[in-house]
């Protein structure tokens, strides 16, 4: 199949998908959501991949998509120089920060939902309830936390700004999440919210699992479950490189 045959095919199939959640909207309530993939798996080659997020409102109205992946505990730490040579130097951790945060909306938030809204849903990645760990210093704790977000965003995890959620006659919408290369593995959840008068008035919020599978999985595997044997292979393989590079060099 080539790829413009391809291209057809899965436009066809998000538009069927999207015809499917307009009949369900209009018999179950104002809004449907769903994923073309309830599942991202990432095998040796994974590069990223996208997902597409469909779905139908009854009555009009706009949409905001908030895709969370699994709170972590990170390390922020500070850089400092020493005899010309950059080193850590203070660090401070925090939890509640998800591994994965990114944003759609069919227009720009500031335009939809009131500022105070944002702040008690925790919607944006600065509005975020993350918590530095243990007694760390007051006044040190809004630099940390921003780095923190700078390295999510610079990493392609969290998003800098919203994506943009396509609406067709006011009922259909859909949005692609993309997941980039380094995206971590666990349970996310997609949530997509109706907004009317800029209060949102209905929540749907749809499953999502990022896992590794094939031989990338099984050897992440075995290096958490084995961690002491691992090492050993480890060590041992490189040995072995070394001396089968040796040889040949010698051959050579």
């Amino acid at each position: 199949m080539s790829a413009a045959s391809r291209m057809v095919r899965a436009g066809a199939t998000a538009l069927a998908q999207c015809v499917l959640c307009a009949a369900a909207a209009q018999a179950a309530g104002p809004l449907v959501a769903d994923l073309s993939s309830a599942e991202v798996a990432i095998t040796t080659g994974f590069t990223g991949t996208d997902v597409l997020l469909f779905g139908a409102v009854e009555g009009g109205g706009d949409v905001v998509v908030v895709v969370r992946g699994p709170e972590r505990r990170e390390v922020v730490r500070r850089k400092v120089r020493v005899a010309g040579i950059w080193v850590n130097g203070d660090a401070m951790a925090f939890d509640g920060a998800p591994a994965f945060y990114r944003i759609a909306s069919t227009r720009p938030l500031r335009e939809l939902i009131p500022a105070s809204t944002l702040a008690a849903r925790r919607i944006g990645a600065g509005r975020l309830d993350i918590r530095p760990v243990g007694a760390a210093a007051a006044a040190d704790v809004p630099a940390f936390r921003e780095a923190l977000l700078r390295n999510k965003t610079r990493a392609g995890l969290y998003g800098d700004g919203p994506a943009r959620v396509r609406m067709v006659d006011g009922r259909l919408f859909r949005t692609n999440v993309l997941f980039p290369a380094n995206v971590p593995t666990g349970a996310y959840s997609v949530e997509t919210h109706l907004v009317r008068g800029g209060e949102i008035v209905n929540t749907e919020t749809t499953p999502l699992t990022v896992r590794k599978v094939g031989l990338g999985a099984e050897i992440y595997g075995f290096a958490h479950r084995q961690s002491a044997l691992y090492g050993v292979v480890a060590v041992v393989v490189a040995m072995l490189a070394g001396w089968i590079a040796g040889v040949l060099f010698r051959k050579a």
